[in-house]
């Protein structure tokens, strides 16, 4: 007995400074992908230009120790994205694309029966300064008879022909498809054709993003698809905000 547990003992201590070794000789190395890594996630887009400071893709690699260089980067960055600059293309630029909120109110040329809209919509900019905008529409109508409540796709083209850094002046026409819950007008129908076209101004309000009011003709029409096509032709308000994808 005594003899086993001599050799017990003396394979424990024998064992021991190896894994001592071992374990001393084991070091937390940095990994010099980290930059690389950074780097590539500075690219990753997951929200419209107006949320993201691209201006600082350049600095991803930079050491990270160096706390002084990037305090000053970051405030240097803040200032580009706080002025509309870095990596968004500059308002209208052929191949830019954005977006919009937007509501109105309108009301009938030939009487009382009023009108109100709200949706979003997209731009993009097929050669400087000319976009293709769509929007899509809801809409409610408060007329004589039944009031009615829809939606409407508009596919519109906007020209800004006045271009400047801070603000434009453009003009937009194209026609939409409307769907009601009742006749619109009242002796008419629940599905219309809006052909349309106005005038509207933007102005920049700071990180490239641009308020913008215009007025439109705004007529609804089923084309003589039903046998009564009274039509309506309305003055349409409207303002909303422009953001860069």
């Amino acid at each position: 007995m005594f003899l086993m547990t001599t050799l017990t003992l003396s394979c424990v201590l024998a064992a021991t400074p190896e894994q001592t070794s071992e374990a001393s000789s084991f070091r937390l190395q940095t990994t010099t992908e980290a930059p690389h890594l950074a780097a590539s996630l500075s690219k990753l887009r997951v929200a419209p230009a107006v949320f993201q400071d691209d201006s600082g893709q350049s600095n991803a690699s930079m050491d990270l120790s160096e706390s002084d260089g990037g305090s000053a980067n970051s405030s240097s960055d803040k200032a580009k994205l706080a002025s509309g600059s870095g990596n968004v293309p500059a308002f209208g630029t052929e191949g830019s694309m954005r977006w919009t909120i937007h509501g109105g109110w309108g009301i009938d040329v030939h009487g009382s029966n009023q009108e109100v809209m709200g949706g979003v919509g997209m731009q993009y900019f097929i050669v400087d300064g000319f976009a293709f905008a769509p929007e899509v529409n809801l809409w409610g109508f408060f007329q004589t008879g039944s009031d009615a409540f829809g939606g409407s796709l508009d596919l519109l083209f906007e020209w800004h022909f006045i271009r400047e850094s801070t603000w434009s002046l453009y003009g937009d026409f194209g026609i939409g498809l409307l769907g009601t819950t009742a006749n619109v007008p009242y002796n008419g129908s629940e599905f219309n054709f809006t052909p349309q076209a106005g005038l509207g101004v933007t102005f920049d309000i700071g990180n490239n993003n641009r308020w913008y009011a215009g007025v439109r003709w705004h007529h609804i029409s089923n084309a003589s698809l039903y046998e009564n096509n009274p039509g309506r032709d309305s003055v349409l308000l409207y303002t909303g905000i422009n953001f860069p994808f």
